[in-house]
């Protein structure tokens, strides 16, 4: 009986693990998403990298600001909605006692709105 291997990283992660965490990130910070009007009405646009670290207890231990889109308000409000979404995805079992990063990108664009 073939013996199913599991896809590891070059950190010794679950390849798996990361990639269903960092979507269930996304899906949750999706609900959190907020384009500030002011950003808006001066058609600020771009895109914000965001960085999570995961401490060994499956928990969020820092989110930060990886990548700025050139705008505070965009990079502020990019950051409160991926916090937001830390507390609601889940960490899946094989990275719960891992210490790990994954970097998450928020799009703001005027033609998506």
């Amino acid at each position: 009986m073939p013996i199913a291997a599991t896809a590891m990283r070059a950190d010794g992660l679950d390849a798996e693990g990361v990639r269903r965490y960092r979507l269930a990130l996304a899906v949750e910070a999706g609900r959190f998403k907020h384009y500030p009007a002011r950003a808006q009405e001066a058609n600020m646009t771009g895109t914000v990298e965001i960085r999570v670290v995961i401490a060994t207890a499956g928990h969020s231990g820092k989110v930060e600001l990886a990548k700025s889109s050139g705008y505070d308000l965009l990079d502020d409000a990019a950051l409160e909605m991926v916090k937001k979404a830390t507390q609601f995805a889940s960490v899946p079992e094989p990275l719960r006692q891992r210490v790990f990063t994954v970097s998450l990108p928020v799009v703001f664009d005027l033609a998506s709105e």
